[in-house]
């Protein structure tokens, strides 16, 4: 008999818990907010301040979804997870973007292609630039780190890639050499240029300014000019081999 009215009794504050608090879910408030992850431009204070902004009731009635929504619109937010902690925590975890380039002068672009665009960007003047309409930006970034992997001779640096609405690529390097690939059998014609361009970089002493690959049985060449009176001339001198 003890051991039933026990049981009875934590029956009925049970019930009387639920009655009481469940209907009333800001008697359960969120108090408090765990953040982790490792951040370089992220401030978990902005990541708190934006959550504050979309806490709407309770620590059950939360909107899950909505946190999140409000966490992934950061910047430089690249994924977020969250789930409550009983009794009054939400705990998230927040991977930060990886800026891996510029993209077209006023965004930034990451290793999946993802486009995302902070308010300052002085601080990443060192990435390389690539260009291309918005919805390209997967094709560029896996042509540029194709690149990277070995499509470009040793010694040369990428500092801008181009695609542009024909379907041409453009490359500048760090040394200003522009390559033009155009739209069509990129890898033979890379190969070409791997084979090539270390003859060319020696060739009487001066570097090549710009290599058009786009010829079907050859490539042209503009050279840098030899001194401060030829770099003077407009274009300076071209030949095609």
């Amino acid at each position: 008999m003890a051991l039933l009215s026990v049981l009875l009794f934590v029956a009925l504050l049970f019930a009387g818990w639920q009655a009481l608090i469940l209907p009333r879910p800001d008697r359960l408030p969120v108090r408090h907010i765990e953040i982790t992850g490792e951040f370089t431009h992220l401030r978990t204070s902005d990541i708190e301040q934006r959550v504050a902004q979309v806490l709407d009731g309770g620590f059950l009635d939360l909107d899950m979804h909505q946190v999140r929504a409000a966490v992934m619109a950061l910047p430089w937010v690249g994924q977020a997870s969250v789930r409550r902690v009983w009794p009054d925590t939400l705990r998230m975890h927040v991977v930060e973007q990886v800026p891996l380039a510029r993209w077209n002068g006023e965004a930034l672009v990451n290793p999946r292609g993802q486009v995302f665009r902070p308010e300052h960007l002085t601080a990443l003047d060192g990435l390389p630039h690539l260009y291309g309409e918005e919805e390209m930006a997967p094709e560029v970034v896996a042509f540029y780190l194709r690149l990277q992997a070995g499509g470009v001779p040793d010694g040369l640096e990428i500092a801008e890639l181009a695609h542009n609405q024909r379907g041409e690529w453009r490359v500048v390097f760090d040394n200003h050499l522009k390559l033009i690939l155009g739209g069509e059998d990129l890898g033979v014609r890379l190969a070409a240029f791997s084979r090539i361009y270390p003859q060319l970089a020696v060739h009487m002493g001066r570097l090549p300014l710009r290599i058009d690959m786009r010829y079907e049985h050859g490539f042209a060449v503009q050279w840098q000019p030899a001194d401060e009176a030829q770099a003077s001339l407009i274009g300076g001198s071209t030949g095609e081999i």
